[in-house]
C-alpha cells in the first residue's frame, strides 16, 4: 500500500534563462513524504510557517523530510504540507535526489478515525470519495 518513486534533480546552470534564481517553484508534494538528499549545494528553501511568504534556506549538506498534502488529509489538518521551493545561483550546478513516499493511487482519503478535522475540507475528502490518483492528478494540474 505504498508507492516510492526516486528522481535525481539536475539544476543545470546552462539553461533558457541562465540569470534566472528559479529553480525549482513554490509548492507541495500531493503524496505522503518526501525525502530530499543533497550534493552539500545551497538551494532549497523552505517557507516559514509563522511568516507566509517568507523563506528560509536550508543548508545543502541537510537531508529534509517533508510533510505533503496526504498527511494532511489524514491527519485532519493537524499536520500542514511544507511549501518549498529551489533557488539557482547562476553558474553553479546543483544536483538533489527525491524519494517520493505516497499511498497507492486508489487508497481512499480521508481524516483518520480519530482526527477530527480542524477546518473545512472537501466534500469528496470528507466521505473518501477522493483516491490518492485523483489528488495527484489535480495537485499536478495546479503545478502546470
Amino acid at each position: 500500500m505504498l508507492n516510492m518513486n526516486f528522481r535525481l534533480c539536475d539544476y543545470n546552470p546552462v539553461t533558457a534563462a541562465p540569470e534566472s534564481e528559479d529553480g525549482c517553484g513554490t509548492h507541495t508534494d500531493y503524496g505522503t513524504f518526501t525525502v530530499i538528499f543533497q550534493d552539500g549545494t545551497a538551494g532549497l528553501e523552505l517557507e516559514d510557517s509563522t511568516a507566509p511568504s517568507g523563506w528560509s534556506p536550508v543548508p545543502g549538506d541537510a537531508t529534509v523530510i517533508l510533510t505533503d498534502w496526504c498527511v494532511v488529509i489524514l491527519s485532519g489538518g493537524k499536520i500542514s504540507a511544507v511549501r518549498h521551493r529551489v533557488r539557482r545561483s547562476p553558474g553553479v550546478r546543483r544536483l538533489s535526489a527525491g524519494l517520493f513516499l505516497a499511498l497507492d493511487l486508489d487508497v481512499r482519503l480521508q481524516p483518520l478515525k480519530g482526527f477530527e478535522p480542524v477546518g473545512r475540507m472537501s466534500d469528496a475528502v470528507m466521505p473518501g470519495e477522493m483516491d490518492v490518483e485523483s489528488l495527484k492528478e489535480e495537485m499536478g494540474q495546479r503545478w502546470r
